[in-house]
């Protein structure tokens, strides 16, 4: 270096020495450069935090281009969720008494039918995660022509989209997404609790064309995804009349309905099958003692529903 600095303080009257001066420097700068691994090391950082500071400023601005689209986006996947939800509790959900009371001539209560709440968050999840891990994207956000970035410019990873939906709950709380939303709107990168955790954020597609900014599938994921959401769509109509049943007269049971108040526990034999109908022979057990009969349900457009009950009982 100092005789660099040398040759380029001896040649300041001659420009053609000066111009050789300044390669000669820049050789011996580069040499220098790969001498030392303790320059490399300190400028390796420097020119990393050079190159995701403008990635840090442009996704954050492109962001918070995006926070009422991704509002209307929110609104889109909750109804096409609530959608889904409202399929599944009906076929697979039992119908439970959440208040009132009986009494030996009825009662006054009121119900819900539904699958337990564990599998209706895991089933939210599903709805999430999927999409994004495979498109960046759902279908509220696809509507809105929205996709699922990392906010520091590098590529979009299974890892951050499983973060930022594992959180999505608490994102929800206390209600209707206020604590999400809050965040969505107050922080610089427009990144809810699963967002700042997971070092994403939500931008127009137009400002993510890089296909490692976000996520993409092939032909054959997609034709996979295809037959996965075809297969369970066949067995919710299959499961909606040869298994919902069992689970229609386990509500009845919870109801007390067709089931008298000293009836504490049934169970259920073969059924016989007809067209459109069901029965069940069942044995039920009261305070004190046994009695059998059968309950009958018919199908229809709405489901099945009791047809006919009747049992005895021996003292």
């Amino acid at each position: 270096m100092n005789g660099a600095l040398g040759l380029l303080t001896d040649s300041l009257g001659d420009p053609k020495r000066i111009d050789d001066a300044v390669a000669v420097t820049a050789r011996c700068d580069l040499q220098d450069l790969h001498r030392n691994p303790s320059l490399r090391e300190m400028i390796s950082p420097t020119m990393a935090v050079a190159a995701v500071a403008p990635a840090l400023s442009d996704r954050a601005g492109f962001a918070r281009e995006a926070r009422l689209a991704r509002f209307r986006a929110l609104i889109i996947d909750m109804v096409v969720f609530g959608f889904i939800s409202l399929v599944v509790n009906s076929v697979y959900g039992v119908t439970e008494v959440t208040s009132g009371f009986f009494t030996a001539s009825g009662g006054m209560y009121s119900t819900t039918t539904a699958v337990a709440w564990p599998w209706l968050t895991l089933l939210g999840g599903l709805y999430f995660t999927i999409p994004e891990a495979m498109f960046g994207t759902t279908p509220g956000k696809y509507w809105m022509r929205l996709k699922v970035v990392r906010l520091d410019g590098r590529p979009l990873g299974v890892g951050s989209v499983v973060v930022r939906n594992l959180l999505k709950p608490v994102d929800f709380l206390p209600l209707l997404y206020l604590l999400g939303g809050v965040l969505v709107f107050n922080t610089p990168g427009s990144q809810r609790l699963g967002d700042i955790a997971a070092g994403t954020t939500v931008v127009y597609q137009p400002r993510a064309l890089d296909p490692r900014a976000t996520r993409t599938s092939g032909q054959t994921a997609r034709r996979w995804l295809a037959i996965t959401l075809a297969a369970a769509a066949l067995f919710t109509i299959g499961f909606d009349y040869f298994g919902r049943p069992p689970l229609v007269i386990q509500g009845l049971f919870n109801e007390r309905l067709s089931f008298g108040p000293e009836v504490i526990s049934y169970s259920l034999g073969r059924p016989r099958w007809g067209f459109g109908q069901v029965t069940y022979p069942m044995t039920l057990r009261t305070r004190t003692g046994t009695c059998t009969g059968e309950v009958g349900l018919t199908w229809s457009l709405v489901g099945w529903n009791e047809s006919a009950n009747s049992y005895s009982c021996l003292s």
